[in-house]
């Protein structure tokens, strides 16, 4: 478990220090927010959870649609302004 936590936080840290990173969220399944970035807001993670949950709930039945043996595993969303991983 301690491994799992050190390399969770090795991860946070190398986003932080990335150029243009405007913050992060890491929230459960359910979409409760359980770390975001520092001058965030917990009104703000929460409607980032929220929102990212919905999309991942969709993304996830869209996959199984397309091949029932298949997952969801990482959702990367790229827009012109914004990207959210």
């Amino acid at each position: 478990f301690c491994d799992i936590m050190s390399e969770v936080e090795e991860t946070i840290e190398r986003i932080k220090v990335q150029g243009g990173v405007e913050g992060y969220v890491i929230c459960n399944k359910q979409g409760q927010v359980l770390r975001r970035f520092p001058t965030m807001t917990l009104e703000e993670a929460e409607k980032y959870a929220g929102t990212m949950i919905s999309l991942t709930s969709q993304a996830r039945g869209v996959v199984r649609d397309l091949d029932p043996k298949n997952e969801l595993r990482y959702l990367r969303v790229r827009a012109k302004r914004h990207e959210i991983m």
